[in-house]
Parts: structure tokens; sequence; C-alpha cells
């Protein structure tokens, strides 16, 4: 299986999905890693204000779910997610993860 996190540091997930420098990808049966740079971080750190999830403009429902379908990941952890990525993670067939952990080690 793999599980793919958002992350600035690869030990703790970000809350905010669009502002992390980093896509994580972990295969849970070969233990491979995957650093991807977030092709939304960059114009996520353009922003004067930052929204909540959704609303900041990013597309980043719309982005990810297709990048983390060309890595076949199987789940995306995140501490809370938009409807927009939450309904493209369902189109792509990628399972979303809700989790209160923000450690990415303690995910498994």
């Amino acid at each position: 299986m793999r599980a793919a996190f958002p992350t600035n540091n690869q030990k703790t997930i970000n809350e905010k999905i669009g502002f992390s420098k980093y896509i994580l990808i972990i295969d849970t049966d070969t233990n491979e890693k995957i650093l991807l740079e977030n092709p939304v971080f960059e114009e996520a750190m353009h922003l004067k204000e930052i929204r909540d999830c959704g609303e900041n403009g990013l597309e980043t429902g719309k982005i990810l779910p297709k990048l983390l379908k060309e890595y076949n990941v199987d789940v995306f952890y995140g501490l809370k997610f938009g409807e927009g990525m939450l309904d493209n993670l369902e189109i792509y067939g990628i399972k979303p993860i809700i989790t209160d952990k923000k450690e990415i080690k303690a995910n498994f």
C-alpha cells in the first residue's frame, strides 16, 4: 500500500495541504519513500492572507489527487480536507484518511 502525507519536514503532517512544501509517499510493503515537491506550494507562498480549506483559490483539490494517482497512492492522510479534495480523491480511487495524529510514524 502507498500512503501519502502533506509535510514540511518528513516527520509531521502539515495542517494545510496546499501550504505543505512536500508530499511524502511511503510504500508500507517495501518501506520505500518518495518525497515530492508540492506543486501548489510556490503559488501558496504568494498569498497575502491564508484562509480556511478550499478558500485560497489554489486548486489543491484538483492538482494533488491527479499527482497522487500518478504515483499509485492508495491513501492520503490529512488533518482536514476540503470538499473539492475529498471529491477528487474519490474520483481517482484514493482513500482520504482524516487523522488527529500529527506524527507520520504514529499513523502506521
